[in-house]
């Protein structure tokens, strides 16, 4: 019997190092932002996703020593209907999915969402046949979700969640036209719990408490592309090279300072073509962040700032959002992706040493 006095409780394993596949099944439905002029079209549509879900909770000495938590991690496959299916089409995506549980999973609980993925798209924008389309035009489009909700589990294998989500797609300003699919969403998601266990914190010596706070230095050397502004189809690289310092603060978080150049191949293209006068290419940066330290792998927010930049375009202050994980001693690879607000500057690939 377990404390509601249910008899299902026999079912329940209490092995501290297994991963109990959950399978679900989530339904979205949203409301388009028409957040930038040349999206407005689209003002009114209501998106409804639909979602196959496979993810395994992370019962792992180490991941409790990480957050003193189990978080789950996954992948998803997805269908969207956007409403509008003579403009926008539909979509197509699988994702990554990772959730985190407050505390040890329960009956009822809070929880934190995100994916990150791909999402193949129907319609995309064309200069001869579908001018009506300025969201995306590329058929291939990141697809990427933070939401944050509840969660009842009415028995041992059977889970209820509902979520409120902001959900985003574009190509990353890849080619222009990008103004981007943006939505919040409400979640409804149910789920079977294959080989439910019982959830105990662990009682070992904390290493957090034990063992001196991480601080890293990071040299990053990145390279990405972007296309030029609409409706240049041009595409160009953007490179650089970012020095990291990274100092924990709590038991799953760091905050950083970093220093940053980069090279703007669309300033350069248009120096060559005699668009602009002859200025530097290079920019110059000044960032501040947070990191989310999950075992191997780094989730980072920054805010950052120019300054030097001769050739200036979009705002003074940006953000940048990262995901790598260290496949080596002292190596990580990953993505960042810069933007403006809610403009899109660049996604890049980025290879980090750090010591």
């Amino acid at each position: 019997m377990d404390r509601d006095g249910n008899s299902d409780s026999t079912n329940v394993k209490s092995d501290e190092d297994s991963k109990p596949l959950t399978v679900g099944f989530n339904f979205h439905y949203g409301s388009i932002i028409p957040h930038a002029k040349e999206v407005v079209n689209v003002e009114g549509s209501h998106p409804k996703g639909y979602e196959l879900n496979f993810s395994w909770q992370l019962n792992t000495k180490e991941v409790w020593d990480d957050c003193h938590c189990y978080p789950r991690l996954g992948f998803l496959l997805a269908f969207y209907d956007y409403g509008l299916p003579d403009v926008l089409g539909y979509g197509y995506g699988t994702a990554l999915d990772f959730t985190y549980f407050l505390g040890l999973p329960e009956d009822f609980n809070f929880l934190v969402k995100g994916k990150a993925g791909i999402i193949y798209l129907t319609k995309p924008y064309d200069s001869e046949t579908h001018t009506e389309n300025m969201s995306y035009s590329t058929y291939f489009n990141y697809l990427l979700s933070v939401g944050a909700g509840i969660y009842y589990k009415p028995s041992s294998h059977f889970e209820l969640q509902l979520v409120l989500s902001m959900n985003h797609q574009s190509n990353a300003a890849f080619l222009e036209p990008n103004g981007g699919i943006n939505f919040p969403a409400i979640t409804l998601g149910a789920g079977y719990i294959i080989d439910p266990v019982q959830f105990k914190p662990r009682t070992h010596p904390d290493p957090y408490l034990t063992s001196e706070k991480k601080k890293r230095w990071d040299i990053s050397a990145f390279w990405g592309i972007s296309g030029m502004t609409f409706p240049d189809e041009s595409q160009v690289p953007m490179y650089g090279l970012t020095i990291l310092r990274s100092i924990q603060v709590n038991r799953f978080g760091a905050i950083s300072f970093a220093g940053e150049l980069e090279m703007n191949g669309r300033a350069r293209l248009l120096v060559q073509r005699g668009t602009i006068e002859d200025v530097s290419p290079y920019r110059g940066s000044l960032l501040f962040g947070y990191e989310f330290l999950m075992g191997k792998t780094i989730f980072s927010v920054q805010l950052g700032a120019y300054v030097y930049r001769p050739y200036k375009e979009k705002d003074d202050i940006f953000q940048r959002f990262g995901l790598v994980h260290r496949f080596f001693d002292s190596f990580y690879f990953g993505i960042n992706f810069k933007s403006y607000r809610n403009f899109a500057d660049h996604l890049d690939l980025r290879l980090t040493y750090s010591f």
